[in-house]
């Protein structure tokens, strides 16, 4: 019979609006999850505020005022920097801020492939400007090339939120996909 509707070409037209629903979420996730990867990313650069050489005595121009974080960029098998001393001096007010290596502000290190990223601590700078920081504790003829000084804006609480946030975007999209395949048919529980 022509034109006749059969149960299969009823069930298949009935899923098709269904699958609207796990495709619009998996759509706003993609979007969400580019959303936090790009912000990531931007954050990094914009919270980076000046580096310098590891030397006993720099003097670094800060373009902007507010918490700074004081950290080293070493060699990933570097332990040697434990025993460095960093001293922040506001070239303004002449007070020094003395930061010294912690097991504790070690937490917050950033790891890489060859390099990390470990905090000495964190300075209050007043105002945009030049800054004296010296550093206690290098040995005399050792190459410290490889080592860089970094100050950055504080970044873990936006950092540890954008990644969490990668997480569960990518999470919630392989979810829509089951739910999607659920919902057409393709995944049947299994016979026992």
């Amino acid at each position: 019979m022509k034109g006749a509707w059969t149960v299969r070409d009823i069930e298949s037209v009935s899923v098709q609006p269904v699958l609207a629903i796990p495709a619009a979420v998996f759509v706003l996730l993609g979007v969400a999850l580019v959303w936090c990867a790009v912000s990531l990313v931007k954050g990094n650069r914009e919270d980076f505020l000046a580096a310098g050489q590891l030397i006993t005595n720099q003097e670094i121009d800060l373009p902007a005022g507010g918490e700074v974080v004081v950290m080293l960029e070493v060699p990933r098998t570097a332990a040697d920097f434990r025993n460095f001393q960093i001293e922040f001096v506001d070239a303004h007010s002449n007070r020094v801020t003395t930061l010294k290596y912690s097991s504790m502000t070690a937490q917050e290190g950033v790891y890489g492939v060859a390099t990390m990223k470990v905090p000495f601590g964190r300075v209050t700078v007043a105002r945009p400007g030049v800054y004296l920081v010296r550093i206690a504790g290098l040995e005399p003829g050792r190459d410290y090339s490889r080592y860089r000084l970094l100050l950055s804006r504080p970044y873990l609480g936006r950092m540890a939120a954008q990644i969490v946030g990668i997480a569960l975007c990518g999470v919630g999209m392989l979810l829509c996909v089951i739910w999607a395949a659920w919902l057409a048919g393709l995944l049947k529980p299994a016979n026992v």
